[in-house]
């Protein structure tokens, strides 16, 4: 994985897209780890992103805009934010800074792994298998209907306390859809990758499209990539993006290098 909204007001949406982004990108914590494609091989990704996200029954809504960075070699995952305010996330390892003018803000926790981000497996093309067989998960039945794959998958035995099934469902070795379910056996979570564009031998999902299940809650997610360029020539610093550092605020996660 990686890994948001239309709200009524923009800096309003901000924060519900950052709670809802959490909630989303945790589910990535079981995706495929891969070695980095060198080489001539696709191996760093830009593109512009948009995310809007909706409640359903509610006037909640936003919209974030702005231009994600990828280098499977740096193994960061960078968010340049233009819109609704002007600032930078970079998710490493398990946090993520927020950085303005090029100093740091902040430094949180994060489930967004870069590693186990779509971006990421798009790359190494393991988004096909949604990097299942190499996290540890089992394939319990496969089946076809109305021309899809659709394969049922238990996690590792040690972790089926955590970690429900997650259902995949493919096309002509295009994964469409991908369904999580907790432990009882309820969904969490529906994904759908559509509009897949293969570009310098790398086939991405242009759209991505959740609803997530949030106890009484139901929201909607949609996330788009446009003008996506592979093994980009933009200079280094806008895949790593390391941030002068201040003093932050008491009780802040320690960054990590």
């Amino acid at each position: 994985m990686m890994p948001i909204s239309v709200f009524l007001s923009a800096l309003r949406g901000r924060f519900f897209l950052l709670k809802l982004t959490a909630t989303c990108l945790v589910i990535y914590t079981f995706s495929a780890l891969s070695s980095p494609i060198l080489g001539q091989q696709a191996y760093r990704i830009k593109a512009e992103c948009t995310v809007k996200s909706k409640t359903v029954g509610s006037n909640e809504a936003g919209l974030i805009m702005g231009t994600v960075f990828y280098d499977v070699r740096i193994g960061r995952l960078i968010f340049d934010v233009k819109f609704p305010e002007k600032e930078t996330w970079v998710f490493v390892d398990s946090v993520q800074w927020t950085i303005r003018n090029d100093t740091l803000i902040s430094v949180k926790p994060s489930t967004l792994k870069p590693k186990l981000s779509v971006l990421h497996l798009s790359l190494n093309q393991q988004l096909g298998g949604f990097g299942l067989e190499q996290s540890g998960y089992t394939m319990t039945s496969v089946k076809t209907d109305q021309g899809l794959v659709i394969s049922n998958w238990s996690p590792p035995a040690a972790a089926r306390k955590k970690m429900g099934s997650i259902a995949l469902a493919s096309q002509e070795r295009q994964l469409k859809s991908v369904i999580f379910y907790h432990p009882n056996g309820k969904i969490l979570r529906k994904q759908f990758f559509r509009r897949y564009l293969k570009t310098s031998n790398v086939s991405i999902p242009t759209e991505v499209i959740d609803e997530i299940f949030d106890q009484d809650k139901k929201l909607f997610q949609s996330t788009e990539y446009k003008n996506i360029v592979i093994n980009d020539q933009t200079p280094d610093f806008h895949y790593r993006r390391d941030p002068r550092f201040r003093n932050l605020p008491s009780g802040s996660a320690t960054h990590k290098r």
